[in-house]
């Protein structure tokens, strides 16, 4: 009767639920003040519940309580004032990129866990070390796109204006998992190095292997901080970020056009107002900035952001005023 009290209710049981309160109610908080500090994605946002969910098992597993009460709890907790669940449905066409998301992570979790650490210091073996590896993941950052941007991007008005769109675009050319694949897949084509005939095919099987995956590694990581370090050195040099403030007012030049992500339909201008990331027509958590929501007619039944309307009303008003002062000088 004792253990199945202490055992079965207080320990599996009791704590497995509060494991949950308490790993769902810190996140629905969490999920709050990340939106109103807009530091999270869409992506992430809507990934959440499996992150705290894989939390949850892990956390249960190490204790020894039950997972699936607990992550069920979680879940509760997570969409007790019924945010999360609202505004998850405002923001369902971005599911797919979630998927991405999903894929990237896990592409690169098991990359992590394959890579050879071991044969980054072989100089008696493969000749490969810390440093050669350091100057040649330098090499190819310099070597392997810009020169061939900078020769044609005059051929490429459209998408590169100057050089320094050429630096930036030749610059951005991660190493991921598609080199991995390459690189497995080859050394399924070669013989192993023990199976090698020569001396030069035993060199390039066992040296293919480090530096492919190196330069992956110093692919994420470069790449990786680069937008860090760019968002320093511009705050340093008080460089104004690209203002994102107001949506912005197109033209619809056809009734069976779709509606893009994130955009109400302003229907007595004949144009649609599209939202930023940071505009969207509805967030979680209450503050100064409330949203006013109005159904619209049949044909359009999305709710329809207070701000907008005023952006398409003063964008109006403005219009009308200049049509009125040109008539006047005329």
């Amino acid at each position: 009767m004792e253990e199945w009290i202490v055992e079965g209710w207080l320990y599996i049981i009791i704590m497995s639920v509060a494991i949950g309160i308490v790993i769902g109610y810190g996140s629905m908080f969490a999920i709050k003040f990340a939106l109103n500090r807009k530091w999270i994605d869409s992506e992430s946002f809507l990934l959440w519940p499996m992150a705290i969910g894989l939390f949850t098992i892990g956390i249960c597993g190490i204790l020894g309580t039950d997972d699936l009460l607990a992550c069920f709890v979680a879940g509760n907790a997570l969409n007790w004032n019924g945010l999360y669940l609202e505004e998850a449905e405002k923001r369902h066409d971005e599911v797919n990129s979630c998927f991405d998301v999903i894929l990237n992570f896990g592409g690169f979790m098991y990359i992590g866990t394959i890579i050879p650490w071991n044969e980054f210091q072989l100089p008696d073996v493969t000749g490969i070390t810390v440093g050669r590896l350091m100057i040649l993941g330098f090499l190819v950052l310099v070597f392997r796109r810009i020169p061939a941007i900078f020769m044609t991007y005059k051929l490429m008005p459209s998408c590169v204006k100057d050089w320094k769109e050429a630096l930036f675009m030749g610059y951005f050319g991660p190493i991921g998992i598609g080199a991995v694949f390459y690189v497995e897949h080859t050394r399924h084509l070669f013989p192993t190095p023990e199976e090698a005939t020569t001396a030069e095919e035993e060199d390039l099987t066992r040296a293919m292997i480090p530096v492919v995956y190196w330069l992956v590694i110093f692919s994420i990581i470069v790449h990786g901080l680069s937008i860090p370090a760019l968002d320093a050195f511009y705050r340093y040099k008080k460089i104004p970020p690209i203002s994102e403030a107001e949506p912005v007012e197109i033209r619809v030049f056809s009734d069976n056009e779709v509606l893009p992500n994130n955009a109400n339909r302003n229907l007595k201008r004949n144009s649609v107002i599209i939202h930023n990331r940071f505009s969207r027509p509805h967030s979680m958590g209450p503050g100064p900035e409330l949203y006013r929501w109005s159904e619209r007619d049949s044909q359009d039944t999305a709710l329809t952001h207070v701000k907008s309307l005023d952006y398409a009303e003063k964008l109006e008003e403005l219009r009308e005023h200049e049509g009125r002062t040109s008539s006047l000088r005329y």
